[in-house]
This record gives C-alpha cells, structure tokens and sequence, in this order.
C-alpha cells in the first residue's frame, strides 16, 4: 500500500475504533433521539456512517447514481447497535482493501462523480476521511449535549 494512503488509515482506523467505542456507550432507545426536528435521529447519523467507507470508495470508483440509490437501500443496517458496528467494519474493510488493491498511477488517476466532483482516487479516500470525521464530531456532540453524557473516548492522537 502506498505510504500516503497508510497515514490515512492509520488516522482513519482510530476514527472507525472511535466511533464503536462512541456506540457501546449508548442504549438501543438512544437510537431514536432525535435532537432537532428534520435532522437524523442518532440511530440514522450511524446508519448513515456505516455506510460512508464503501459509499465514498464507489462513488469514487465512478459508481452511477442509479448504482448508489441501489447501495444504499441495500446497505443500510438495521437501527440496531451491533448491525450499525458491524456494518462500519465491514464497509471500511471493503475501502482498506479496495485502496491496498490500487497502483500509484491509479490513485492519481482522476474520476467524476455522478454529481459532477473531479477527484483522483487519492482525494476520494482523503474525502472519505473527512466525511467520517465530520460525522464522529457531529456523533460526540449529540452524546454530550444531547444525552448529557461524557464518553471519555480518545478522539485524536
């Protein structure tokens, strides 16, 4: 794996590990809070996360939209906590070995979403990182300012 791509998951690996650590702090019934009207429930923000790692690797593999809606309706776990872990797992697996799989030239290579997006596969992954990221920080704030608990789980290193 290219050495650029190894820094990334290392940061993205303690992101994944993270985020299951936020999940085992929370009950089934946290799942259906739902802290402002017309936003996710937290039960859908980590259906949503567990889908980000292959989602963002096919759309950056040229995925159409047709293939995405498909994706997802097929990918979404259940709202439970083990299915939402277990499908963020096996979703970042299937991006790490997907990346692994990929040349230098081909991470450089240059892909267009079905939005319009310009990326080399390099930027996908960066994206991808930032995505789970944005989300683990929107997680983490619903845990200490909605439900009013404190995880002490390490976010960064």
């Amino acid at each position: 794996m290219n050495v650029y791509c190894k820094g990334v998951f290392k940061e993205m690996d303690l992101a994944v590990n993270s985020i299951i650590k936020l999940i085992e702090t929370l009950s089934d019934e946290d799942l259906n809070i739902k802290p402002t009207e017309g936003k996710w429930s937290i039960g859908e923000l980590l259906s949503h996360m567990s889908v980000i790692c292959k989602a963002d690797y096919l759309i950056g593999a040229g995925a159409s939209e047709e293939e995405m809606d498909r994706f997802y309706e097929e990918a979404e776990p259940e709202t439970n906590r083990k299915a939402i872990a277990d499908a963020l797992i096996n979703n970042y697996n299937y991006l790490k070995n997907g990346i692994a799989g990929l040349r230098e030239d081909e991470l450089l290579q240059e892909t267009t979403s079905f939005f319009g997006v310009v990326h080399s596969r390099y930027e996908w992954l960066l994206d991808t990182q930032a995505h789970l990221f944005h989300h683990r920080g929107q997680l983490h704030s619903m845990i200490v300012h909605v439900l009013k608990q404190e995880p002490n789980i390490q976010l960064f290193e």
